[in-house]
């Protein structure tokens, strides 16, 4: 049995538009969890295949292989990896206490990244669970993602900082951030399967069913909008909007700007990510 993990936020939704149907009758188990909950399902060998945290792809580059042509990557302004702040510059954040959530570990890496380079500052870094209010009640800036994330970023509601005074907080989008630091997209998600799975998966044609299930979620994205939209309180529009801004298909370009994201952060003498047609498959 092949155990495949899914994640229910917004940007997932197109591999998932007709992926169960293509897969009816194959040996497999879907599998639901945040994005640190299948980094670690993979890792263990409790999930086959997964989209999970590209930072963490490359982390276990030894037992998982890289599917190509699946992404969710971004080139500006993301809108689910947003940073909030009770300063107006992220320069300003210098020694002070930033929460970081707990569902996400490319988005972690990402800040730390640009506050090293970008910013030139050395915060203090708290992991806590996400949720924004008590994150920013807590200390002077909060890291969020995903489907809270597009909520908060749209409604910019007024929140109680750590002082006990009630205000709006500045938002910093982290892949607008990247952009204006490199000029290049951003990935956030790889979808990789386990090194001993490769030669069942193929046999199911998992592969081919997530490429054609994408193609179909990018052929109806309003009516995944409309679909979804209830599920956050969001209008329909914000969430089409959304979801056409975002890169699913990790181009070349796509990849220059995760090779150079991986040698920033792990540093050049990482093991290199192997993608799926570099690896011999058993016909």
């Amino acid at each position: 049995m092949l155990t495949i993990g899914l994640i229910d936020y917004l940007n997932t939704q197109p591999f998932q538009t007709t992926l169960a149907e293509r897969l009816r009758g194959s040996p497999v188990d879907f599998v639901r969890g945040v994005p640190t909950a299948l980094n670690r399902g993979l890792a263990s060998g409790q999930l086959h295949l997964a989209p999970i945290s590209a930072i963490e792809a490359a982390r276990n580059a030894g037992e998982v292989v890289i599917l190509p042509g699946l992404t969710i990557a971004s080139l500006g302004a993301v809108k689910t990896v947003l940073l909030f702040s009770w300063k107006p510059d992220p320069r300003e954040l210098d020694g002070l206490p930033i929460a970081l959530t707990d569902h996400s570990a490319t988005s972690v890496a990402l800040l730390e990244l640009l506050c090293r380079e970008r910013y030139r500052i050395q915060p203090e870094f708290r992991v806590r669970p996400q949720n924004l209010a008590q994150m920013m009640a807590e200390c002077e800036a909060g890291l969020v993602i995903g489907d809270t994330a597009l909520v908060e970023g749209t409604a910019r509601r007024m929140l109680i900082n750590p002082q006990g005074e009630t205000a709006r907080p500045y938002v910093f989008d982290l892949g607008d951030e990247w952009l204006k630091h490199t000029s290049l997209p951003f990935v956030f998600a790889l979808w990789a399967a386990r090194r001993e799975a490769v030669d069942e998966l193929a046999a199911n044609r998992v592969h081919e069913a997530l490429l054609k299930s994408k193609a179909d979620g990018q052929a109806s994205l309003d009516h995944l909008a409309r679909a979804y939209a209830p599920r956050l309180g969001l209008p329909v529009g914000v969430c089409a909007r959304y979801l056409q801004d975002l890169r699913f298909d990790l181009t070349d370009w796509d990849r220059q700007g995760l090779e150079l994201f991986l040698d920033r952060t792990l540093g050049l003498e990482r093991p290199p990510l192997e993608y799926l047609r570099d690896v011999a498959v058993a016909a």
